[in-house]
């Protein structure tokens, strides 16, 4: 579970109380991604019960806990953390342990003989922390995008980069960018009020296409990158496919995508290699009505799915982790001419990365 995520978008499920800050920490020769809490701190993540990847009643979801120290200290150095199940401000379960600078991994407090997590259910955490310390929850190690983005060498096209792309021109890359519409319309759709920078950036080497029909020659490509676009995808299969006939040989397609279980699309179900099978045999290249009616329920909306799949409005067609994201890749090798792929990925990051080679 992201904790992360659920701040900085200032998610309602998401309460606390005491003094608490985002940090980044070192951990096992690596940068993480942290929330540091003072003494008596606590916080709360309602509809737990939603969330899919609790379904399993996992031991643990990723955290560790350690004391960090920030002042002159009293001699006693370990502390304590309660980990509660409450429905209605009722306890269901509980587990409490100590800690002290080195870090452990965070239990989960249910009994797995339970069966599943209780209806409305909430997860609550609180810290105990001696003067002069405080205490360091690590929610996951820092990914970072630049390991996918140097493989980005040679002719390439990035899909969808709106008004920042990430892949730039140099010495050993060339690269087009390719938009859907003119950049006046996106503008209008996507940054009305222009905190994106439509308005100064440098449209000049922008083309205009689709992710399925990309303006390019067969064999002319070495690289096809996207930043979350890939999700926006009905037929990923279909759209691997088409790729790979614009790569040279030895070209590689390469993509960020959400973690479905560390974002927004948490209490949602990963796509099945079934349902991208069957975009694929039959030929659909766009979101359709049932893409859209999944997306609005899962994120609790009320618009009409038909009329805003007649406005053309974004969404996740598809939802992924590394383990449905494999599925994927390993059909894509085994069915239609791919080599190899790499997914690169972390627990609870709120994106993941993958690239795939003709």
């Amino acid at each position: 579970m992201n904790l992360i995520d659920l701040i900085n978008r200032s998610d309602k499920r998401l309460t606390s109380k005491g003094d608490w800050r985002q940090i980044k920490a070192r951990y096992d020769e690596n940068i993480w991604r942290a929330v540091e809490f003072a003494n008596e701190a606590a916080f709360t993540i309602s509809g737990i019960d939603k969330v899919y990847r609790l379904a399993a009643l996992p031991d643990e979801i990723g955290w560790f806990v350690r004391l960090r120290k920030v002042a002159k200290a009293s001699f006693f150095t370990s502390a304590k953390v309660k980990i509660r199940l409450e429905k209605h401000g009722r306890r269901m379960a509980d587990k409490s342990f100590r800690f002290d600078t080195s870090a452990v991994p965070v239990p989960m407090p249910w009994n797995k003989r339970d069966g599943s997590i209780p209806d409305d259910a909430e997860l609550h955490l609180s810290f105990k922390v001696p003067r002069g310390y405080v205490a360091e929850l690590l929610v996951h190690k820092a990914l970072d995008r630049k390991e996918l983005l140097k493989l980005a060498v040679g002719r390439g096209i990035e899909i969808g980069p709106g008004p920042r792309p990430q892949v730039h021109e140099s010495s050993s890359t060339s690269v087009r960018y390719l938009e859907e519409m003119p950049i006046e319309k996106w503008a209008e759709l996507y940054d009305p009020t222009g905190k994106y920078g439509t308005a100064t950036a440098d449209f000049s080497k922008y083309v205009i296409g689709t992710a399925d029909n990309l303006p390019a020659e067969d064999g002319s490509l070495d690289f096809i990158f996207s930043s979350h676009v890939f999700e926006h995808l009905a037929n990923p299969l279909g759209h691997l496919a088409r790729w790979r006939e614009k790569l040279a040989a030895g070209g590689v397609v390469l993509a960020i995508i959400p973690e479905m279980h560390s974002t927004k699309d948490s209490i949602g179900r990963p796509s099945t290699i079934d349902e991208i099978r069957a975009e694929f045999e039959a030929g659909i290249w766009r979101p359709n009505e049932g893409h859209y009616e999944r997306y609005f329920t899962l994120r609790g909306m009320k618009e009409s799915a038909k009329d805003m799949m007649e406005k053309n409005s974004s969404i996740h067609a598809h939802y992924y982790d590394k383990d449905n994201l494999k599925v994927l890749l390993d059909t894509a090798v085994e069915e239609h001419g791919f080599s190899s792929y790499q997914i690169i990925h972390e627990d609870n990051h709120k994106d993941f990365y993958f690239s795939i080679r003709k």
